[in-house]
């Protein structure tokens, strides 16, 4: 199993990336063993909105390229959506309230 950060989901999920092309040989090569973590997707929810990206999309996307089921990622992207900060979005998602 190998660890993607935060760069190579910028790259295969941004409109257009210099390193586009790299992340899908690596994504291909190595389908069904990607694993990120959580920091992974604070980064990636800190800089959705920079990047113009939907953090719901974007974080359903990363979890499905490293077949994640958590679902606290989920409702910590809708949080964010909605307004709110990356980091309390995160907590309000593991205290489930």
């Amino acid at each position: 199993m190998i660890y993607a950060d935060t760069n190579f989901f910028l790259a295969l999920l941004k409109p257009s990336d210099w390193l586009m092309k790299n992340a899908e040989r690596i994504k291909k090569e190595h389908e069904g063993g990607i694993n990120t973590s959580e920091v992974t997707f604070i980064e990636l929810l800190l800089v959705s909105k920079r990047f113009n990206l939907d953090p719901v999309r974007l974080t359903s996307a990363v979890m499905a390229i490293c077949d994640i089921d958590e679902a606290f990622y989920l409702k910590a992207a809708m949080n964010v959506a909605k307004g709110g900060n990356v980091f309390d979005a995160f907590h309000a998602a593991h205290c489930e309230g």
